[in-house]
């Protein structure tokens, strides 16, 4: 476990320290100490600081200068931090590229960062899709960090400057919940500060084993690398195959004797509640990159931290900042556990405010839109000042010159200052005119002790908007299994009209959830139905076929129930005008909501009413609307 001294343990960041003098210091005082480990290759800091040397001095001979962009087409390897810190070195600007990229996406790169060079790996070290063509006029350098490192030659070249900490460090790419690709830019005060910050907070030290999961060009790269360098801590990089399985990836922390580690949330939410070893060696489990849906068991060897950040603003808040008042499923009481996991309370040298839709007045009491005023603020967006002057306004609560960022999640502060993530503002939707938070949906599936992991997305149906829950469990669900447990915790409008079980969630480039590709274009499978029984001839037939036309559904059964078909109160009403206009007989709603079946309701219907028998013309089923 953590300790509060541990916790306060990180040097202070002087004037002029950066990420790159922090790891020349540990080559000079701990150069045996292993800093980076992949499969069977493990560089020390002596040699990571030799390699990035010498990729320095390869990056100086191909023409980069103090400020020019060097595109890192590497996957999560030791190459990749010989890559970044080697890109510092030489005075550039590191632009991480993720081999498993769309080739749209490089290319969109490459055109507006301007590269001086492009650094990849040796098609022997390569953890990635090989390299798409690049102009003519562009180096490459081919890395090998296995390789051993020729000796430097005296006057070779002249010596190279130390970064400064006001020098552009970073243009890395974000898709941002919008799912639109972004490039944000940082400094190398920004680098310094976030994993120094990083390390406080994880209480990180020279003897941790820390491992890096995430994808090479997400922002979440410099997090789990940066501070565990920015204390001489050591790295060990998992591969795509333990990742893809929470069962291998907790057999692998076990057996890598991994201290801490940070995972995307939906694969986080799985492991926290897997059963471990009381005497595993890691102590801290961070989840982030989306909301957590539910706590783990209060007896985890280990201590779970939601952290919440993004890579224009680094880290905001987390759960375990500070210590002594923490909020994970150690201490967390039963209120606490009565609503989903919140995001903590915003670290040192961060405000939050929580605005309304103006950008200028304080939400006095509720949810607002999370603005951050932050001294670790990225520049803005390479290529896009109009998104930038959205995003990075002036700060109406700072001092003069300063900004804010408008990060667009909604969130809420507990009356203790916790800070609470609810989603997107985007992802607050209205549900026949009342607001929906989707994440609270979410939060009442994620109870169902066989659900997994969850999203709700909104969608439209015909011209009404419906909610779809789509979620992965380890055994096959019922959608109306899902729905009863969902009406217990519900008002009816946030009731999902489908509940569709997944293999899995679909990804973006960041590892998060890919909301865009959801709800799947089959979805209308999950919609709840009981077993299938014909409809008897004369009122159930004249009943399905109401139903049918009022919930736009391709069939239904004697036994179907309409509100589990995906009707609400207001349907129910129109269901009533209905039986009254076609049938001819009036069913009052308390009748109606009492069993609205098929058959039940049928059995309502005076016999002389009954269709052959008088009654109006039925009319035609209408065709689905999709």
């Amino acid at each position: 476990m953590i300790s509060q001294q541990d916790a306060t343990a990180v040097r202070e960041v002087g004037p002029a320290t950066t990420l790159v003098s922090r790891i020349e210091e540990f080559a000079r005082s701990t150069p045996g100490a292993p800093a980076v480990r992949h499969g069977e290759l493990e560089l020390t800091y002596r040699d990571l600081n030799e390699q990035a040397g010498q990729l320095a001095r390869r990056l100086s001979r191909s023409g980069v200068r103090r400020g020019d962009m060097v595109a890192m087409y590497l996957g999560r390897s030791v190459e990749w931090v010989v890559g970044m810190l080697g890109c510092l070195k030489a005075g550039g600007v590191c632009m991480p590229l993720d081999p498993a990229v769309p080739v749209e996406r490089f290319d969109r790169a490459i055109g507006a960062g301007s590269p001086a060079a492009v650094v990849t790996a040796v098609p022997a070290r390569s953890t990635g899709n090989p390299m798409p063509p690049v102009p003519a006029r562009l180096p490459v350098i081919a890395l090998d960090a296995g390789a051993p490192v020729p000796a430097e030659v005296p006057g070779e070249e002249p010596p190279r400057p130390a970064p400064r900490r006001e020098d552009l460090a970073y243009a890395m790419f974000t898709s941002g919940s919008s799912g639109e690709a972004k490039i944000v830019l940082a400094q190398h005060s920004w680098l310094a500060l976030s994993a120094a910050r990083s390390a406080t907070i994880n209480a990180t030290t020279a003897a941790d084993r820390g491992s890096w999961l995430g994808a090479a060009g997400a922002g979440i790269a410099l997090h789990e690398v940066g501070g565990l360098l920015w204390q001489g801590a050591h790295i060990v990089i998992g591969d795509h195959e333990v990742i893809a399985s929470p069962p291998a990836l907790r057999d692998w922390l076990l057996a890598e004797r991994i201290t801490q580690s940070f995972v995307i949330t939906p694969v986080g939410e799985v492991l926290q509640n897997l059963p471990w070893p009381r005497d595993c060696a890691l102590r801290l489990l961070t989840l982030g990159g989306d909301r957590l849906n539910r706590w783990g068991p209060a007896d985890l060897p280990f201590e779970v931290a939601v952290s919440y950040g993004s890579l224009e603003a680094f880290q905001i808040a987390n759960s375990c900042h500070p210590w002594p008042l923490r909020c994970t499923p150690t201490t967390a009481t039963d209120a606490d556990r009565a609503s989903a996991p919140p995001v903590g309370r915003p670290i040192d040298g961060v405000t939050v405010h929580l605005l309304e839709d103006d950008g200028i007045s304080p939400v006095v009491d509720g949810i607002g839109e999370v603005w951050i005023d932050s001294d670790c603020l990225s520049l803005g967006y390479l290529g896009d000042p109009a998104q930038t002057a959205d995003r990075f306004r002036p700060n109406p609560f700072g001092a003069p010159g300063s900004r804010i960022y408008r990060s667009g999640d909604a969130g809420r502060f507990r009356p203790d200052g916790i800070l609470e993530h609810h989603g997107r503002i985007d992802n607050i939707v209205k549900i026949r005119g009342h607001r929906v938070e989707l994440g609270d949906v979410e939060w009442a599936l994620g109870q169902h002790p066989d659900v997994d992991q969850v999203a709700v997305v909104a969608t439209m149906d015909g011209d009404q908007r419906r909610l779809v829950a789509c979620f992965v469990a380890a055994r096959e669900v019922a959608p109306l299994e899902l729905r009863n447990h969902t009406v217990e915790r519900l008002p009816d409008w946030m009731v999902p009209v489908a509940y569709v079980q997944l293999d899995a969630f679909p990804l973006n480039t960041s590892n998060k959830i890919d909301r865009r590709r959801l709800p799947p274009a089959d979805w209308d499978r999950g919609r709840p139905s009981r077993a299938w029984r014909s409809p008897a001839p004369g009122a159930e037939t004249a009943l399905a076929r109401l139903f049918a036309d009022l919930l736009r559904v391709d069939r239904v059964g004697a036994d179907d129930h309409f509100m589990e078909l995906g009707g609400d109160s207001l349907l129910l009403a129109q269901l009533q005008g209905r039986i009254e206009q076609v049938l001819g007989a009036r069913i009052e709603l308390p009748e109606l909501m009492a069993e609205p079946t098929v058959s039940g309701l049928a059995r309502l219907i005076p016999a002389a009413t009954a269709p052959g028998t008088g009654a109006a013309a039925l009319p035609p089923i209408v065709p689905r609307r999709r």
